[in-house]
């Protein structure tokens, strides 16, 4: 299945993950107030007390899914060019909340018909929150290299520090695999 992301800087950011009739769209939530006026949270009293057990607001995120057909997609522009197979979920970094998804991977085994296993071999981060990181990917820093000391010491920036990079390089190694068919972490006699 082809997947594009697309993302919107104006009026509020937001990266969509997009197929031929769906797509899953990820918003960043300044705050609880916004979460709960736009149904994100199921009650006033579950967001009051999450608000009340820090004092620093944490980075939330809204998610939607929908049909292609009922959303407005004019506002946002592709993001990556890059296929995706699918997603890993959501990191915060910070104060930054970044959307983790597979952009290379390969067939590995198939197991029973229609059970099938791939192995990752690239992943992005797309920070939900702040365009700092935009260019980053493209123009500074290169995860895929081969360094056999993992220093990668002629592209780190002392200043600024790519915050997903460890996690990008450990996760892009080819020593972890998923599947679209199938839970693998369970065995094959519980399926």
């Amino acid at each position: 299945m082809s997947i594009r992301v697309l993302i919107r800087d104006n009026p509020t950011r937001a990266i969509a993950l997009v197929t031929p009739t769906h797509a899953l769209v990820f918003r960043h939530s300044q705050s609880t107030a916004d979460a709960v006026h736009n149904g994100s949270l199921s009650s006033l009293q579950s967001a009051q007390s999450r608000a009340s057990m820090d004092s620093q607001t944490a980075p939330r995120c809204m998610v939607e899914f929908s049909a292609l057909n009922s959303l407005d997609l004019s506002d946002y522009r592709t993001l990556s060019p890059l296929p995706v197979h699918g997603t890993l979920g959501l990191i915060t970094v910070g104060y930054d909340v970044f959307l983790c998804v597979v952009a290379g991977a390969s067939k590995v085994a198939s197991l029973r018909p229609g059970e099938t296993v791939e192995r990752i071999h690239g992943v992005e981060f797309y920070c939900l929150n702040s365009s700092q990181h935009d260019s980053i990917m493209t123009d500074e820093i290169d995860p895929y290299a081969s360094d056999p000391y993992g220093q990668n010491l002629s592209r780190r920036d002392p200043a600024f520090e790519y915050p997903c990079l460890d996690l990008q390089k450990l996760l892009s190694n080819g020593s972890f695999y998923y599947s679209t068919d199938f839970d693998l972490t369970n065995r094959l006699q519980d399926r």
